[in-house]
């Protein structure tokens, strides 16, 4: 019954830090936008974004946001793709180096045990699948990737195509949050009901086949 109590209070703060995340970020973002956009040398936001994501004190994809507002929907995803790829990189070094540490973490993800097999059968179709699924915890794939021995240039050629799509609609969703939050919401919701559905078919009929 604790256990339980215990993932109900999980699935309640995981949207809870991603909402007062926002909040902070929209209460700042003039602030922010003014760092961001007063920086002559790109060094310090591609070291911040990867940063970042190799330690996500804050929802990632809220990071992607404000990077979208800051530098516009191609300049804020291509930053964060830097940062998202680099991190990934070392992730998947660290797991790899360390793998009874990566299994213990992965073991806070049960639900990717199940797909050993699959993965290892299709690696590269399968990592451009969770990469373009926004559900997925990134983190856990680049764990996983690592621990599991899959071939690294397999994982990172998968990767780096597979974040493309996901990143370019939050930094757009960025860029539209400030003065059109409705018109974000809509675009969001959208390509969760086309994209969503379309991964369950392709895991169905063609990854494991």
């Amino acid at each position: 019954m604790l256990a339980a109590k215990g993932m109900d209070m999980k699935n309640w703060w995981t949207p809870a830090a991603y909402v007062l995340a926002l909040l902070v970020m929209y209460y700042y973002r003039q602030d922010l936008l003014g760092w961001l956009q007063g920086e002559t040398s790109l060094g310090p936001v591609l070291l911040l974004s990867t940063l970042l994501a190799v330690f996500p004190i804050l929802p990632y994809k809220a990071v992607i946001g404000v990077l979208g507002y800051a530098f516009g929907t191609i300049g804020g995803a291509a930053v964060a793709w830097f940062g998202t790829t680099a991190a990934a990189v070392l992730i998947y070094a660290a797991a790899s180096l360390y793998t009874s540490m990566g299994e213990r973490l992965l073991s806070r993800y049960p639900q990717l045990q199940t797909l050993t097999d699959l993965t290892r059968r299709n690696p590269f179709k399968v990592i451009l699948l969770y990469r373009m699924l926004p559900v997925v915890p990134q983190m856990a794939v680049n764990i996983y990737a690592g621990a599991a021995g899959i071939p690294f240039w397999t994982y990172l050629a998968a990767s780096a195509l597979g974040k493309i799509p996901v990143l370019f609609l939050y930094a757009y969703l960025g860029s539209l949050f400030v003065e059109q939050p409705w018109t974000a919401a809509a675009v969001l919701a959208l390509f969760l009901m086309i994209v969503l559905p379309a991964a369950w078919w392709l895991w169905r009929h063609k990854f494991k086949q």
